[in-house]
């Protein structure tokens, strides 16, 4: 496409060769002179009639276009040639059209990814930022504190009643039994939550680790994009304040994290074993079963004697404990 003309001293100026090839394609004008249909071309166009003169005279020489005149008229037209021309610059202009299309479409979708994925970065940091490091300074007397609740689950393991040793005051020191396993179990589960704030860390490392390699690739992917300096430089101070976090982290001792883990191990057996102390030590077991017969129905007839029929409709049934052998009934079951 032919949108400069060099003039002899090297300087370039605008050419209009291709808008006037496609103006000469849709529109004929005819005047009765060459000058005032240069003239007339000119005020159409909206440029100089020595740009329009100086255009004809070199698509002419070009055999793009051909002045036809007859008696007071005077125009010019596309030659063969011109019109391969007009539509080869037509065909151009529509490449040209589609490229960019194509171009602000793929733009378009690379920003899309770019927002998507930065997006994604700080709202890992984001996550981080809410993560509470448990402190350091504590661990020592949780780890006291949990040992010393070992020791006492032990004590009052041992201390447990059992029915066939007093089996007439059973019931009722196991109820008081019970209320101390249950706020056993309640200082269980709190002491297990503090030492799995510790226990976590380990994984937040290499957690934490993964996390800042992706940021500084995203980083180093759209620091060379100008429209995404803003965007780049907050996903910087994200990295900035995950690489602090990461320092804390990395700050706690192994072998302390690993006392941890061994304790972490204890408390969850420990926890089992409350579990089993807070039910009663009786095994009942099913020792007689009984029918209840209702009223028996007659089957009168003339011919025979009187016939009685009776239907069992339930049972009770005896359970007696294995070890103090305490007694109890269960309630009636209908079977229809």
């Amino acid at each position: 496409m032919r949108l400069f003309e060099t003039t002899g001293n090297g300087a370039e100026k605008f050419s209009i060769d291709d808008p006037l090839l496609e103006y000469l394609s849709k529109k004929a004008t005819i005047e009765q002179t060459e000058k005032l249909f240069i003239a007339k071309i000119s005020s159409k166009m909206e440029t100089s009639i020595q740009q329009v003169e100086t255009s004809i005279n070199r698509l002419s020489e070009q055999h793009l276009i051909r002045k036809i005149s007859w008696p007071g008229k005077v125009t010019f037209e596309l030659t063969p040639k011109g019109k391969q021309s007009i539509d080869a610059l037509a065909k151009a202009q529509t490449d040209r059209i589609t490229r960019q299309l194509q171009e602000a479409i793929h733009q378009g979708r690379k920003t899309k990814l770019r927002f998507s994925t930065i997006n994604k970065m700080n709202s890992i940091g984001n996550e981080w930022q809410s993560y509470k490091i448990p402190d350091k300074s504590l661990m020592d007397g949780i780890e006291q504190e949990a040992n010393k609740f070992l020791l006492l689950t032990k004590e009052i393991e041992n201390k447990q009643p059992k029915c066939n040793e007093t089996p007439q005051n059973y019931d009722k020191q196991f109820e008081q039994y019970k209320n101390q396993i249950e706020n056993l179990i309640q200082q269980s589960n709190n002491i297990n939550k503090k030492v799995n704030d510790y226990i976590k860390i380990r994984n937040h490392k290499l957690s934490i680790s993964i996390d800042i390699e992706k940021i500084n690739k995203t980083i180093n992917k759209y620091e060379i994009e100008p429209e995404a300096t803003s965007q780049v430089s907050q996903l910087k101070n994200t990295l900035s304040n995950l690489i602090s976090i990461q320092s804390q982290v990395e700050s706690f001792e192994q072998d302390k994290l690993s006392r941890f883990e061994d304790l972490k191990n204890k408390l969850e057996e420990n926890s089992r074993i409350l579990e089993i102390l807070k039910k009663p030590t009786h095994e009942f077991m099913p020792t007689k079963r009984e029918n209840s017969p209702e009223n028996p129905i007659q089957y009168p007839d003339p011919e025979v004697p009187t016939i009685y029929e009776s239907k069992t409709t339930g049972y009770t049934l005896d359970e007696k404990c294995g070890k103090c052998g305490t007694k109890r009934k269960s309630k009636p079951v209908n079977i229809g």
